[in-house]
């Protein structure tokens, strides 16, 4: 839901997709009569898991009015997006265990719809976390329903500056969800996001998880997009501070166009629930995480994009820097660059990250130091070195000291 919308992909510049994987979960019991046991089967593994994240904040939608503890309410047309309704609390309440924002042929204030939309501005924000909800959309031509976040800056810096996350979006009867984000690139607006196909009229879980390397979209836990935002490439220090989060349903505008299904009105946006988790340290490996890891020298562990042996020579952290941590049981992981895993190669030769699959040279125990510096240790029994940069990592050191310990995300 942009504050000013432009074509998809506009000057995306180079921001670059990685990979991540998902996580598994629970979700509450929704008495909604509305609420079939599919519906509940398709978020049933939607929360992150606990060893990895906790629940901050959330609003389950279980009153009979909206908690403006938690929201405001906005009132009127934004002004933006050519869009046609009007925004008023009428339209928002609460029944069944849902947040129902209903989109109505009204006219009030010079718009022939009315609509509702909230926001945590002032009463909720959050760096990095996950935040997700559980939505049923309206599938109607001419709406624009959106679950997304601004910068708390805004009033100060002002749109794009502040930087916006569209965690959904979706327009008309489409079976397209859009995920996005925008920011001013150094000269003016860019924006980076793709899109993945879903049911939309049916409940699903849409989220992101954000972290200071970049940010991750996810429809019931499948990974369609990511951006990077590691120190600062293209321009995205926007997205290493607080956001506050907002749910809307516009009528008409630039993205849906203004032709609208008058004869479907009203129709519903139905929220079950809104959680925000942040991630919390744990002695285990970070599960699902896209990481980096930082040697003793205080440079970062590369894949070399699986072209040669890895090193920990590079000064700054790019798509080549980042690992996917994959779960392999038993406190064993794999680590994962660019569609490649990387190889202890058994000890016998400087490690690698070339293997399409995972065996036991692809495995690694992970371990914590007292430092909060992780070590990876192989399947023969040895550890990974960075030989301080000065040659190629190996995988055959018996004990592990300084040059066997990295630091993750830093």
């Amino acid at each position: 839901m942009k504050m000013k919308y432009l074509k998809l992909m506009q000057n995306a510049g180079t921001v670059l997709v990685l990979s991540a994987l998902a996580m598994t979960s629970c979700k509450k019991d929704v008495s909604s009569p509305a609420t079939t046991l599919a519906d509940k089967a398709a978020s049933e593994k939607t929360a992150p898991r606990a060893a990895s994240y906790q629940l901050i904040w959330s609003d389950e939608f279980n009153g009979s009015s909206v908690d403006q503890t938690k929201w405001n309410i906005d009132v009127g047309n934004p002004g933006v997006n050519n869009e046609e309704e009007y925004y008023q609390s009428a339209n928002a309440t609460e029944t069944g265990g849902n947040l129902v924002i209903t989109a109505r042929q009204q006219s009030v204030g010079g718009q022939p719809y009315t609509s509702a939309k909230l926001n945590t501005s002032g009463k909720f924000s959050v760096q990095y976390g996950r935040i997700e909800a559980r939505i049923k959309l309206p599938m109607v031509t001419g709406t624009w329903p959106a679950f997304w976040m601004l910068g708390n800056n805004i009033n100060t810096v002002g749109w794009p500056n502040c930087g916006e996350i569209d965690i959904m979006e979706h327009v008309n009867t489409t079976n397209t969800i859009l995920g996005t984000m925008h920011w001013n690139g150094g000269n003016g607006h860019v924006q980076y996001g793709s899109s993945t196909n879903t049911t939309p009229g049916d409940y699903h879980v849409y989220a992101v998880e954000w972290d200071n390397t970049g940010i991750r979209w996810y429809v019931d836990n499948t990974l369609y997009v990511t951006g990077n935002t590691l120190n600062n490439i293209n321009n995205t220090g926007a997205f290493q501070l607080p956001f506050y989060i907002i749910l809307n349903l516009a009528m008409g505008g630039d993205l849906p166009g203004n032709t609208v299904d008058n004869g479907s009105l009203p129709t519903t946006m139905l929220v079950d629930y809104v959680r925000v988790y942040k991630l919390v340290n744990s002695s285990g490996p970070p599960i699902g995480q896209t990481i980096t890891l930082k040697g003793f020298n205080g440079d970062y562990v590369s894949s070399e994009d699986g072209t040669q042996a890895m090193t920990c020579t590079r000064t700054t952290a790019q798509a080549w820097e980042q690992f996917t941590v994959v779960d392999e049981g038993n406190g064993n992981v794999a680590l994962q660059s660019m569609g490649h895993y990387v190889s202890s190669e058994n000890g016998t030769m400087p490690i690698t990250c070339n293997r399409t699959s995972v065996g036991a040279w692809e495995t690694f125990k992970w371990g914590t130091n007292a430092d909060g510096t992780i070590t990876l240790q192989g399947n023969n029994g040895d550890y990974v070195s960075s030989e301080d940069g000065q040659q190629a990592m190996t995988c055959n050191r018996t004990t592990a000291s300084g040059w066997e310990s990295f630091g993750v995300n830093q």
